[in-house]
């Protein structure tokens, strides 16, 4: 395989795994009881938000020929590689909804969040390395660490719930 899609592909790809980890947190946030882990998730719900907007306004500013243009993979390790995430990633908001059916606990629902935020660096680390030349790559990643920054502090807050004994899902 030579090419594999367009970058336009993988930036859709990228606003629907936001607008998922957004569903996710809001629907999180409406379960939680324990308030600090509710604000956690609301604040993290307005944060997936402006990363929308932010990968919105990146895909936009790029030009076109870029965007539309196939990236080159002649070993067909982008396409091997994105399509394992996508298939281990909460990719739909429907799937998000079931996944949180099925939580009883913060602490699942923390652990959960977790796993989809260190799913979602990989994807934008293998995004970052698809993208035709080094416009946008800066961008994404100031993505990337605020990523890593909400793994460190659902981290925390999975440390603190357990230290603290609380179950927190009504």
């Amino acid at each position: 395989m030579f090419v594999f899609g367009t970058a336009e592909d993988v930036f859709t790809m990228a606003v629907r795994i936001e607008e998922n980890g957004h569903a996710f947190y809001a629907g999180a946030a409406a379960k939680s009881s324990d308030p600090e882990t509710k604000k956690l998730f609301e604040d993290l719900a307005e944060m997936e938000a402006n990363h929308i907007e932010s990968f919105k306004t990146l895909r936009g500013s790029l030009p076109q020929s870029a965007l539309s243009a196939g990236v080159w993979d002649p070993e067909g390790l982008a396409e091997s590689y994105l399509q394992a995430t996508a298939d281990t990633h909460i990719f739909t908001v429907e799937a998000a909804s079931s996944r949180l059916s099925r939580i009883t606990t913060s602490q699942e629902a923390l652990n959960m969040a977790i796993q989809f935020e260190k799913d979602s660096v990989s994807f934008f680390l293998g995004m970052k390395e698809l993208l035709p030349d080094p416009e946008g790559k800066i961008e994404i990643d100031q993505l990337i660490r605020a990523e890593m920054e909400h793994v460190k502090m659902l981290t925390m807050a999975a440390k603190n719930l357990s230290e603290a004994g609380i179950a927190g899902i009504a």
